[in-house]
C-alpha cells in the first residue's frame, strides 16, 4: 500500500509515521508532506500514484478539501482520508467520495482500524468475477464492475468500455460478490461502492456521470458504509 500523508503539523505527522511504522504488518510505503502544493506536483507525476492519502482538512492556504477534489480529477480510484477535529466539515465533502475520517487528536487503535479497512478494501479490487453468457466465458476484476442491472431473469453487467450480459440472474451474482464493495439499489442494481461519486435525494451519481435511482433505506445504506457523505445527511 502507498500512502501519501499531508498535515502542516509536525507532531501529527510524527504520531501516525510511529504509530504506523510499529502496528502495521504489511508493507506500507510512506510519503510525508507539510504542504499540499507539493504533494500535488509530486503525486501528479509519479508513475504509480499513491493508494490512500491522509490529509489535514484544516490546512491554511489550501485545505484539505480543496486538495482532494484536485486528487479526484486525476485520480478517481484512490482512497480519501481526512485529519479532522470537527465532524462540521462533513456536510462539505458531497462531492468527494471519501473513505474514512480521523479525529484529533489521533488514537493509535484509529490509526490501526483505518489500514486494515484500507487494505481489506484495495485487496477486493483484485478479486475477479467469473461468468458466462452463450457458452462463452468472461472474467472481471471487481474493480473493473461499475454496476450490475437487472434485465428480466438475467443481469447487464456495466463496465466503463462495454455492457455484458450474465446467464445468472442479480440474486445468483450478488452471493458472489463482496458486501463491503457493491451494494443493492432499488432492487433493480448493484452498484460498485468504488465508483459512488455522491448520493443525493432518490439518485446515486456514479465517477464516469450515470446516474441510478434510489430509494431513501439504500442511500441510510450507502451512507453507513462511509463510502459517501450527502450534504443535509440522510
Amino acid at each position: 500500500m502507498r500512502v501519501a500523508i499531508c498535515d502542516d503539523n509536525q507532531q501529527d505527522i510524527e504520531r501516525i509515521r510511529r504509530y504506523t511504522l510499529r502496528m502495521i504488518d504489511y508493507a506500507v510505503e510512506y510519503a510525508f508532506y507539510t504542504r499540499p502544493e507539493e504533494l500535488l506536483r509530486e503525486c501528479a507525476d509519479a508513475e504509480q500514484k499513491p493508494d490512500m492519502y491522509i490529509l489535514d482538512i484544516e490546512m491554511p492556504g489550501m485545505d484539505g478539501l480543496a486538495v482532494a477534489k484536485q486528487i479526484r480529477e486525476t485520480d478517481p480510484k484512490a482512497l480519501l482520508v481526512f485529519l479532522t477535529s470537527y465532524t462540521k466539515y462533513m456536510p462539505s465533502v458531497f462531492e468527494v467520495v471519501t473513505f474514512d475520517f480521523i479525529p484529533k487528536p489521533i488514537s493509535e487503535e484509529r490509526l490501526r482500524v483505518l489500514f486494515e479497512k484500507a487494505g481489506t478494501y484495495l485487496n477486493l479490487t483484485n478479486q475477479s468475477f467469473s461468468f458466462s453468457y452463450r457458452r462463452v466465458r468472461y472474467s472481471l476484476k471487481f474493480d473493473e464492475i461499475l454496476y450490475l442491472e437487472k434485465r428480466g431473469r438475467q443481469a447487464i453487467i456495466h463496465t466503463k468500455k462495454m455492457k455484458y450480459q450474465s446467464n445468472m440472474n442479480l440474486n445468483e451474482i450478488w452471493e458472489k460478490l463482496d458486501e463491503r464493495m457493491f451494494a443493492a439499489v432499488h432492487g433493480s442494481f448493484i452498484v460498485n461502492l468504488k465508483h459512488v461519486h455522491s448520493v443525493s435525494s432518490g439518485m446515486v451519481m456514479l465517477t464516469d456521470g450515470t446516474e441510478l435511482g434510489v430509494t431513501r433505506g439504500y442511500r441510510k445504506e450507502l451512507t453507513e458504509k462511509h463510502i459517501a457523505f450527502v450534504q443535509g445527511g440522510m
